[in-house]
């Protein structure tokens, strides 16, 4: 099932929740719509389950126009972030629940409806708990039995409504690879709305990512995480260093760093902010060149696999953070207080007025 989202706008009062969005979803693709409260993403899924009626634009399923269906009628499953699990009923009776009250000539006889639910209880690994009832079911378990009961009404499209926001870390990290794997083995078309970038870039196959209402890029995870096509992307997707300077004729200057840009070979003397990722870093005890950074080591975290560096430019005292390998950090047998150089290996450079942030 294909979904088109076409020329969509809903304002809410004075405030504009979504600004022409057009987007189109590839059947059996998980697409996850990220952004920061406020940014449009879960008004964007309701419109796409019926939930909401858009003041313009079109949403369309297969080629078929479905902006003035119910979401009855869309065929779609919905999982909410707080289960909504039906308290008095056991786990067999919520994934059933579903089926049951279906109109009697399109409701599946006990023996389909039973066999069902014990496929999807299989599925989601639950065949054991059919007889529990919610309250004595973690959250995680919870959640994979609503998943469970959205699926029962074989849907054309699963609606995830940040999904995992009410778990803690680790039961959040186990469920999105059991999503993942999930949707491997059943290839429904899934949209969900998470305002978690490591949880977008661990499962989506592509990332929309919303802001102010309106699509500021959208790809794969790979994409938009290595290629952020503006400043406001690189502020969204991970930790980032950020310095100011001026380009001219495909030359960055960054106080006395100045580093080859030849994207910019035309542009002239004009500001930049240039970006670089703290693992996008090299440090060495000797100066190696124009493009070294002179800092000072404030704070060094050397727990785990990574070691994080908190350093402070010499220059003007701008704070960089860097993160590097163990085996390096012991290599170069860092210290905090120490002077060290400092080159960025990958960075990105763009002109404020091009962009809104």
């Amino acid at each position: 099932m294909s979904i088109e989202i076409s020329n969509v706008t809903k304002t809410f009062d004075s405030f504009q929740a979504l600004k022409d969005i057009n987007l189109t979803i590839n059947t059996g693709e998980l697409v996850a719509l990220l952004g920061p409260s406020g940014s449009g993403k879960t008004t964007l899924l309701r419109i796409i389950a019926g939930l909401e009626t858009p003041d313009q634009g079109n949403i369309i399923f297969d080629g078929e126009d479905n902006t003035e269906k119910s979401a009855q009628d869309r065929k779609v499953g919905f999982v909410f972030q707080h289960y909504a699990l039906f308290k008095h009923m056991t786990v067999f009776e919520n994934i059933a629940f579903g089926l049951k009250v279906r109109p009697s000539k399109h409701r599946p006889s006990k023996e389909a409806i039973q066999q069902k639910v014990q496929e999807l209880l299989s599925l989601v690994k639950m065949e054991e708990l059919a007889k529990r009832y919610p309250a004595q079911l973690s959250g995680g378990q919870r959640q994979r039995i609503a998943l469970a009961r959205a699926l029962a009404v074989e849907p054309r499209v699963l609606l995830l409504d940040e999904p995992f926001g009410a778990l803690d870390a680790k039961v959040r990290k186990d469920l999105r690879r059991w999503l993942r794997k999930l949707h491997d083995e059943y290839p429904i078309t899934s949209v969900f709305v998470t305002h978690d970038q490591e949880e977008a870039l661990d499962v989506a196959d592509r990332i929309v990512i919303l802001n102010q209402g309106k699509i500021e890029q959208i790809g794969t995870p790979e994409e938009v995480y290595d290629n952020p096509v503006n400043p406001f992307v690189y502020h969204f997707l991970g930790n980032f260093n950020l310095f100011h300077g001026r380009v001219h004729n495909g030359k960055v200057e960054l106080g006395s760093l100045k580093l080859d840009v030849p994207e910019h070979a035309g542009t002239k003397n004009k500001e930049i902010v240039s970006f670089f990722r703290p693992h996008d870093i090299d440090i060495s005890l000797e100066a190696g060149g124009r493009d070294d950074i002179e800092a000072e080591i404030l704070f060094i975290r050397a727990v785990g696999p990574i070691v994080n560096l908190e350093l402070k430019r010499l220059e003007n005292g701008d704070y960089i953070e860097a993160e590097i390998s163990k085996e390096v950090y012991r290599k170069l047998d860092l210290k905090e207080k120490q002077k060290v150089y400092v080159k960025p290996r990958d960075f990105k450079v763009f002109i404020p007025e091009d962009y809104v942030i």
